[in-house]
């Protein structure tokens, strides 16, 4: 079976613990019975063995004009990386939030647009597998209103609708920085009937 085939995960160790991330060793034997070290952070702070990988952590949205000519992208400062960088407007879920009042709270907070329709409400999947075990749900929304940008210091978001043509030249500018999935997302959309 496939269980048989996977290594197994036997240990999580606390390495420190962060204000917003916690670095974490787990301890795997591998399916040829060696053993393996693997580094991970996370924004649970008591991570177990039973809880990784089953947290819901935030939103992810792809906002949309009513015409569906635009598509609502940010371009933000992020210091993970020291430059700005095209990303879909997200953010974490507030404790006793759904997903969905969680994407019109951040989308109001970030660009000061309403969600207007909701399109699609995907399951959590995981932001990046490799390091962190925290997921996002997929939110596929229209947004209507006036942009006003955050005015919050600590993020530096510039909201803007962009077209088709506007994001397939971004697309292929090495100039343009894109978060993975945002690359991805706007890919699909500008050239899935081109």
């Amino acid at each position: 079976g496939r269980e048989e085939q996977m290594a197994k995960l036997k240990n999580i160790k606390l390495v420190s613990l962060g204000k917003y991330l916690s670095k974490y060793e787990l301890s795997y034997e591998t399916r040829d019975g060696g053993e393996k070290q693997y580094e991970m952070v996370s924004n649970n702070r008591e991570l177990t063995v039973g809880a990784i990988g089953q947290g819901q952590t935030g939103i992810v949205l792809l906002v949309f004009d009513a015409a569906r000519e635009h598509m609502l992208l940010g371009i933000e400062f992020r210091m993970g990386v020291n430059c700005h960088v095209v990303n879909n407007i997200s953010g974490f879920i507030d404790t006793g939030e759904t997903p969905e009042q969680a994407a019109a709270r951040e989308l109001k907070e970030e660009t000061g647009l309403e969600l207007t329709k909701f399109m699609d409400v995907l399951p959590f999947a995981f932001s990046c597998a490799p390091v962190t075990d925290m997921t996002t749900a997929l939110i596929v929304c229209e947004a209507a209103g006036t942009i006003a940008p955050s005015d919050n210091p600590n993020e530096e978001i510039s909201p803007v609708w962009f077209s088709k043509e506007q994001l397939r030249a971004m697309l292929k500018d090495p100039c343009v920085r894109f978060a993975g999935r945002t690359q991805a997302l706007a890919y699909m959309w500008c050239f899935q009937n081109s």
